[in-house]
């Protein structure tokens, strides 16, 4: 049997990521958009252990440049980390959140390998030991026992990395972004570890596939779809449908509710209140700024590294796994009924 892990962050995700790595090993394969300093000591460590270990990243700056001086001061001392980075291509990111381990162990996340995205609890504690920790709300599924899907996800990373590039000498200058506040959710929640077939799980590779696979669990719903992501751009050609299609649902009398990361455009927030889709924005004052890219519908479960865009449902690299699964179903839906319960109403929604 497979084994399944559901985790959040800030509650727990960041402690298993930290215990994911460390105990890899054979083989580590990371593709992350940012892996930052607070992350980047782990691949050293990992080479040191006699892991065999790539990182690939984002040809953004960012966080990204922290974790290169760590790998950069590493190999200073003889450690060489095999690490590349994806230059852009037009709109087309690699914006994917995965972690492959040894033969048979993958991990699939919404948030970045970052201090704010992925806190971790310093004696490696899990909840209820380990105090409430600060971050960004994210969802994140940790996989054991699963060769095939760990070796697909193995070959689409090898794909990207033949057409990546070594990490430049010198970072283009980047407008620095204006970061929102984090708080710290409680109660903090445990992980859930539940064994399963493997076959009720799918991972999904880039932007179209995931939005493929959004559709597919829209069209089969029958009584619930809670939607969480940092934001909706509804204007986007390849956002539009789902919009309609959740509009379909809502209209059915199923339980359709979007709960997102930061307050909408007002365009974005007047589209989704034209369609009858109720929207909240999450509190960092009352829980935390939310990060997470998921969907549950009825027993089906997406943890997806896509943003609901024309890239992150297009063009950039993206990472989603499917989970078939009753129970982690209702572990996700009742962290997004916590997060609504506290969350605000987006500026113009109603319903």
């Amino acid at each position: 049997m497979t084994r399944l892990t559901c985790a959040l962050g800030p509650d727990a995700a960041g402690t298993m990521l930290h215990r994911f790595l460390a105990s890899a090993t054979t083989r580590l394969d990371v593709g992350v958009y940012e892996v930052g300093p607070s992350y980047g000591w782990a691949f050293p460590r990992a080479v040191e252990r006699g892991v065999r270990t790539r990182l690939l990243l984002d040809g953004h700056g960012g966080a990204n440049q922290g974790c290169i001086q760590e790998l950069r001061a590493a190999a200073a001392r003889g450690v060489e980390v095999p690490c590349r980075v994806r230059r852009h291509d037009g709109h087309r990111e690699a914006h994917w959140k995965l972690l492959i381990a040894d033969a048979d162990r993958l991990a699939v996340g919404t948030g970045n390998l970052i201090g704010r995205d992925a806190p971790a609890d310093r004696q490696g504690r899990l909840p209820p030991e380990s105090p409430p920790m600060a971050g960004t709300r994210e969802w994140w599924a940790f996989v054991d026992g699963a060769p095939t899907l760990a070796a697909a996800a193995r070959s689409r990373l090898t794909a990207v990395w033949r057409e990546s590039s070594p990490p430049p000498a010198l970072w283009a200058v980047e407008r620095a972004l204006e970061v929102p506040p984090v708080g710290c959710p409680q109660p903090a929640v445990a992980p859930l570890e539940l064994e399963m077939a493997a076959r009720h799980l799918q991972l999904v590779i880039e932007g179209r596939a995931v939005r493929m696979t959004i559709e597919a669990a829209l069209e089969r719903a029958a009584r619930r779809c809670l939607l969480a992501v940092p934001y909706v751009h509804t204007w986007a050609h390849e956002v539009r449908p789902l919009l309609d299609r959740l509009a379909d649902l809502r209209s059915q009398g199923l339980d359709v509710r979007v709960l997102l990361g930061m307050e909408p455009a007002g365009g974005d927030a007047a589209t989704l209140r034209t369609r009858g889709v109720p929207a909240r924005v999450m509190d960092p004052a009352r829980c935390t700024t939310g990060h997470v890219k998921g969907l549950v519908a009825d027993s089906t479960v997406l943890v997806m590294s896509s943003n609901w865009s024309a890239a992150g449902l297009g063009s950039s690299i993206e990472s989603c796994l499917r989970i078939d699964n009753a129970a982690a179903s209702a572990y996700f839906a009742d962290a997004f009924e916590r997060d609504w319960a506290v969350a605000e109403q987006a500026t113009a929604e109603t319903g």
